[in-house]
């Protein structure tokens, strides 16, 4: 059977309503049972009273022990809910055998079978349902003595064109959840090919880092931020020294391999708050959030000091090394303020010796090896 369908099967809250339906049963067959009788020619009799009791604290028994296996066992069987329906059925019809039309109530039991969404159990509930019809008929001469040849063939009628409905309705069921399940799982499928792909346009293929565009939008939003939540922003612009000697003199595949060492060291070194993204060629673009000037300068440096001092076997055993440019956000500057005056720092950093930072506000004072 389909899994989805074996889950809605057997939903808690559905075995929790259809105890509650046995409840009021319990309360409407004791009511409906004494007006009957007592619209009836004869009297209520004390044995019939005594009967109604019993067939109440019987019932109340029953659905008490489902209630108990769901409440603190929690079991909740449609099997159980098929047999509880049985008993229901029958002692109804046991107490009231003289109402010859009486037996049709064990499509109680059938319709109940339905809620299973089971062909199995549905067919199950209708061989029950005609052995107890044959054991009451058979052990009950007040039963046979109401029930005329065309009530045997109609509660028979009756048994076998619920069964059929509920076939119906079970395979019907079958079909509509298994297209909903097709549906969901393409629907589940474009979700994930929509994730991958807004991913791959997101980041850059080789550093796993951010691109260029994607840096440039969540610089924008972080700008327009700080203009009304006064967020701490900094933003750091890294560049590889000499990069092209690097492909020039090893091939680009070493470019490559750098790229992606530098990438790492980064994403290593700065917090979860920072966003760090490749810019573009050997060039790398960090935005610091929630921090001081110095502790985002403190950062930076970390990230040019861990690479001065690694030594790379597909560079002959040598370093590389990061010239960086850091400019702390001021409130009104804008976006393009902001990145100017990073790369203007970067430009200081290079033309002035390489392997620095150049703090943008402490451009005559620049920190490096």
């Amino acid at each position: 059977m389909n899994h989805l369908l074996l889950e809605l099967a057997n939903k808690r809250q559905t075995y929790r309503k259809m105890l509650n339906l046995y409840w009021m049963t319990i309360i409407l067959t004791v009511l409906l049972e004494h007006l009957i009788h007592r619209l009836g020619p004869s009297s209520i009799s004390n044995s019939f009273t005594q009967q109604l009791i019993l067939q109440t604290l019987g019932l109340a028994a029953v659905t008490g022990v489902t209630e108990m296996l769901y409440r603190y066992r929690k079991v909740h069987s449609d099997n159980l809910l098929l047999i509880t329906g049985i008993i229901y059925a029958s002692s109804i019809i046991f107490i009231n055998p003289t109402i010859g039309i009486v037996p049709a109530i064990y499509i109680f039991p059938i319709l109940t079978s339905v809620l299973s969404f089971n062909k199995t159990r549905i067919l199950l509930a209708f061989s029950l349902t005609l052995l107890c019809f044959v054991c009451m008929y058979a052990l009950s001469p007040d039963l046979r003595f109401s029930m005329q040849p065309i009530h045997i063939f109609g509660v028979l009628f009756l048994y076998i064109g619920v069964t059929i409905i509920a076939l119906a309705i079970t395979t019907s069921g079958i079909e509509l959840l298994g297209n909903l399940k097709h549906a969901t799982e393409a629907r589940q499928e474009l979700l994930v090919k929509n994730i991958i792909m807004d991913r791959l346009s997101k980041i850059d293929a080789l550093t796993d880092l951010y691109n260029h565009k994607t840096f440039h939008e969540y610089l924008e939003k972080l700008v327009e931020q700080n203009e009304s939540n006064q967020l701490s922003l900094q933003l750091a612009i890294m560049d590889i020294d000499n990069f092209k000697k690097i492909n020039d003199t090893y091939g680009h595949w070493v470019g490559d391999i750098m790229l992606q060492r530098v990438a790492n060291i980064i994403k290593e070194t700065v917090t979860p708050n920072d966003f760090v993204a490749r810019y573009g060629g050997e060039e790398f673009a960090v935005i610091f959030t929630e921090k001081t000037l110095e502790q985002s300068l403190s950062i930076v440096e970390q990230v040019r000091q861990k690479l001065a001092v690694s030594l790379h076997p597909e560079l002959e055993s040598q370093a590389a090394t990061l010239s960086i440019g850091l400019h702390n956000y001021i409130k009104g500057d804008g976006k393009e303020t902001l990145f100017r005056g990073a790369d203007a720092s970067l430009y200081t950093a290079k033309r002035t010796g390489k392997n620095k930072t150049v703090v943008h506000s402490l451009i005559s004072d620049p920190k490096g090896a």
